[in-house]
């Protein structure tokens, strides 16, 4: 399944409010800084971002030095907001499912794969980290971050703040199916959006088996700075919200 439902208009009305009316979301916070502590040089490389959004971190990667880069998302919106607000000099953005770059990227090959909170989109993971592999040089990279397990675990189709609870100031999620991988719906923003669950085994092995090095992994808590201007990012210390890796190929 190749889901698309920023190109719903309604949705991406709230989503482009969350994003650009208050500077301090998770993206901006939580996100990106973890994503650039994992970069390696980018002096010179060939970068490929799949699902990139709004593209500022493409930019970013341009003027961090990238030869070039070439950044898809299968929204269309979001490459026209990318177009409009973040296109430089060597960033290309195309409308493309991350489930295509096989068709559509064969011939070409890439220093970098980068990938922003996608690959908990795609159905078939071990597909996705062969054709990746198929894309880039040898020693290349790949860093990416995905909505953390525990996060996508439970099965319930109520949003993830409609299960939670607080004890004692402290909060506390619903924890279920964790073993249990596969789809799973969830109310985000008033529409009903899919995601795959995948244990933290399952998303190991298949980097191992796909002769991917990890390198590093990240599971982020919060620095006081960013409770300040966020207090509800608190809640990482009881569980965190995005998980960070970062591999070679052997």
């Amino acid at each position: 399944m190749k889901q698309n439902i920023y190109d719903n208009k309604s949705f991406s009305k709230e989503y482009d409010k969350l994003r650009f009316e208050n500077q301090n979301n998770a993206n901006n916070l939580i996100e990106h800084p973890a994503i650039i502590s994992l970069l390696p040089d980018l002096k010179d490389k060939k970068i490929l971002d799949l699902g990139c959004g709004y593209g500022e971190m493409d930019k970013y990667y341009k003027e961090q030095g990238a030869k070039s880069v070439l950044a898809i998302d299968i929204s269309s919106h979001m490459i026209e907001v990318a177009n409009e607000c973040n296109k430089i000099d060597g960033v290309e953005f195309k409308v493309m499912a991350i489930e295509d770059i096989s068709k559509y990227l064969k011939n070409q090959k890439f220093d970098i794969v980068v990938s922003s909170l996608a690959f908990h989109y795609v159905k078939d993971l071990d597909k996705l980290l062969k054709d990746i592999k198929d894309l880039l040089v040898p020693n290349g990279y790949l860093v990416f971050s995905q909505a953390h397990p525990i996060r996508t675990c439970f099965k319930s189709t109520k949003s993830l703040e409609d299960s939670t609870t607080f004890i004692d100031g402290k909060f506390y999620g619903y924890f279920s199916d964790y073993n249990r991988e596969g789809p799973r719906m969830r109310n985000w923003m008033g529409e009903q959006v899919e995601r795959y669950h995948r244990n933290f085994s399952t998303i190991i092995n298949s980097l191992i088996e796909n002769n991917y090095v990890i390198e590093k992994m990240l599971e982020p808590s919060p620095t006081d700075e960013i409770v300040e201007k966020n207090p509800k990012f608190i809640q990482q210390w009881d569980r965190p919200y995005f998980l960070f890796i970062r591999s070679h190929i052997d």
